[in-house]
């Protein structure tokens, strides 16, 4: 017999346990019950009614971490959006190297876990996080400046935020759309 709360199927496993245990098996969400061999089903199901609210939240918390590990992995994004921010990146290289004054000497999107762009100043070459392609073209803009940047000043010092206020005067609300700020 199929037992269901909320239209999510339950598992029931009759084993040797003390007490109705009640478990919410990733990836899909489903729930097992392992319980004692003398408790009734219309017992066990009333326990489960009865953790309806617990099941939903632990349910959504599996969701948000499964939703996490996909970006982290990267497979957030698609070819598509990559290629859309490919063609941005080189847009804002391309406004912005001549105004600011510098010059990287190559760009890279990565897998980033930590970071939204790097640069390695003393080669001059730029790393971005490919999941920018997920964020609104100002997020990319911000993150483009912010790393050409520290071509003229390596450190995040008061000067550094001299530069981008000078640059990017919005830099701040651009920061706090990704999170960071």
């Amino acid at each position: 017999m199929i037992h269901e709360v909320n239209g999510i199927p339950v598992t029931i496993e009759y084993r040797k346990v003390k007490n109705i245990n009640l478990y919410i098996k990733p990836p899909d969400g489903r729930i097992l019950v392992t319980a004692p061999r003398q408790i009734s089903t219309k017992r066990i199901m009333e326990f489960v009614n009865s953790k309806a609210g617990w099941i939903e939240r632990a349910r959504g918390r599996m969701r948000q971490a499964e939703q996490r590990q996909q970006e982290e992995r990267g497979t957030g994004v698609t070819q598509e959006q990559l290629g859309i921010m490919l063609r941005n990146v080189e847009k804002y290289v391309d406004k912005w190297e001549p105004v600011m004054g510098v010059h990287a000497a190559g760009w890279t999107l990565r897998d980033m876990k930590t970071r939204w762009g790097s640069c390695s100043v003393d080669s001059g070459r730029i790393r971005l996080n490919r999941r920018l392609a997920l964020y609104p073209e100002a997020c990319l803009e911000y993150v483009i400046v912010h790393e050409l940047c520290h071509l003229l000043e390596p450190s995040h010092n008061k000067r550094f935020k001299q530069l981008m206020d000078s640059f990017l005067p919005d830099w701040k609300e651009r920061k706090k759309q990704l999170g960071t700020g």
